[in-house]
């Protein structure tokens, strides 16, 4: 195989990697197309490595030429292997957001702890593993426990600079700010003042939990997070966190998105007192019948249609979607058909939303709910304080996927749960490390729009060979060839 550079029809030089078989030249691999020298000088590189990589010739850095004769000879030992380039990914990132081994006290271990938490999640004890075994990094259990609780001390630094980071490179400006509540289990059934039975997200309704509010923009990003009690109600979080970050980056006004449960009018009097305005999802449900009517009749099953409806809060934007249309209607009539077969005593009678209980043993079909619900169908609903386009209204809402995912991320593949930990600054620290381990996999995603996993995984596919030198006793590290892909997604993630 070799490597041959084509001029386009665009002026451009193709590098391609070819073959001469059976009397013709075969192009195996078409790598890119450079505008100029250096790009195709680039892009005969990652041919290079490509060639290397299929050949199983790789020549790894720090390799001596005459490595083949030398090992033959017994002169180098193999030891084990390290993710170098795992590491050097992970801290360039963390440097980037202007996270360094001096940034504060401990921040050296605090910054490794990070890099474990995405390569391997674990318990501390595993932990002080992996960073042994996969980095050659070396801390006593002791000094990560003692370590932990005074990290806490330097959360709001951390926060002040992934907010700068998010203002430099993702267009972040306070304009919308995205809130909401998740909660975290701990495998242990004694509460205390933190740990607290409540409603639990996790499906662990019997086990102590806490609430953790975060606050992201727009990517997913994350810029601060909270701690709360696991029994507090969540929409009583609202205000002090806003409030809170306000305060702490000093900013005159800023639209908080949040969910539904997040709003009361109680909430919407000190956003209001506050200078802060608001997106949030509206229960439909609740509104009165003659506002139900009214807005089916408005937008008269439309698909894409919306409508804005003043209110004494603000505005009522209401907006409809076929496909929405098509699952509501298919859950209703589910219901219906259930709540019609246990009246008919076809089935045993259970909770349903369009029966009315009117003794032990007797319920009745609720019809005005249900016809409540039909004109319903296919509408969502969601109140502002912000005289804007109802578009750009459902749209920022509709950005608080991202911080579901931000949730899905943190608890999946930085494993954030079950939470081992039981003092509530080790518990805080916990988190703070997985937050920022949250912001390096977010960065990953948004930086070259791949999961965060995949992308782990590619870093870890390329490992440094420990090869002792057993003449002169020095340990030298060879990196296998970076796959040209992930080269490309290298210079994404880390340009400089």
């Amino acid at each position: 195989m070799r490597i041959r550079t084509v001029p386009t029809a665009s002026g451009a030089s193709a590098v391609q990697v070819v073959r001469y078989q059976d009397g013709k030249t075969r192009v195996i691999k078409h790598i890119g197309s450079g505008r100029d020298k250096d790009e195709a000088a680039a892009l005969k590189q990652l041919a290079q490595e490509w060639i290397d990589q299929e050949s199983g010739q790789n020549r790894l850095p720090g390799w001596p030429k005459e490595n083949s004769d030398q090992l033959l000879l017994g002169k180098y030992r193999y030891l084990g292997f390290r993710y170098g380039l795992m590491a050097e990914t992970v801290l360039a990132i963390l440097n980037r957001f202007g996270l360094r081994s001096d940034s504060f006290p401990s921040a050296g271990m605090f910054l490794n702890l990070v890099l474990a938490r995405i390569l391997q999640p674990g318990s501390k004890r595993q932990t002080q593993k992996i960073l042994a075994d996969a980095f050659g990094i070396r801390y006593s259990l002791t000094d990560i426990y003692t370590c932990l609780p005074g990290l806490v001390a330097f959360q709001e630094l951390v926060e002040k600079k992934l907010t700068d980071f998010a203002k430099s490179h993702l267009g972040f400006d306070f304009s919308f700010v995205f809130y909401d509540i998740t909660t975290l289990y701990f495998e242990t059934f004694k509460e205390d003042r933190l740990r607290k039975i409540g409603f639990s997200k996790d499906n662990k309704p019997g086990q102590p939990q806490i609430l953790i509010g975060l606050v992201v923009e727009s990517h997913g990003f994350p810029l601060s997070f909270y701690l709360f009690t696991g029994n507090k109600f969540e929409g009583k979080t609202l205000i002090p966190v806003i409030l809170g970050f306000k305060q702490k980056h000093e900013v005159d006004n800023l639209t908080i998105v949040a969910d539904a449960a997040m709003i009361s009018q109680k909430n919407i009097r000190a956003l209001q007192k506050a200078n802060l305005n608001y997106i949030v999802g509206a229960r439909l449900g609740n509104a009165g019948l003659t506002v139900v009517a009214d807005a089916s009749a408005r937008l008269n099953r439309v698909d894409g249609a919306s409508l804005k409806i003043p209110t004494p809060g603000g505005f009522l934007i209401c907006h409809f979607s076929q496909s929405r249309y098509a699952k509501d209607r298919h859950e209703r009539q589910k219901q219906l058909d259930k709540a019609k077969q246990i009246l008919a005593g076809k089935r045993p009678a259970s909770r349903n939303r369009f029966l009315t209980k009117n003794s032990k043993t007797m319920y009745s079909l609720n019809t005005t709910l249900a016809n409540k619900t039909e004109l319903l169908l296919g509408i969502k609903g969601y109140h502002t304080n912000l005289d804007i386009p109802e578009q750009l209204v459902i749209d920022r809402y509709r950005d608080l996927w991202q911080i579901e995912k931000s949730f899905r991320l943190s608890k999946n593949d930085l494993e954030a749960r079950p939470v081992y930990h039981f003092k509530k600054q080790t518990i805080a620290a916990h988190i703070f490390i997985c937050m920022t381990a949250l912001a390096v996999l977010k960065w990953l995603e948004i930086a070259t729009g791949n999961p965060a996993k995949r992308l782990v995984d590619k870093l870890k596919s390329v490992t440094d060979a420990r090869m002792l030198n057993t003449v002169t006793g020095k340990e030298v590290l060879m990196r296998a060839s970076v796959p040209p892909e992930l080269s490309i997604l290298l210079k994404k993630i880390r340009p400089h």
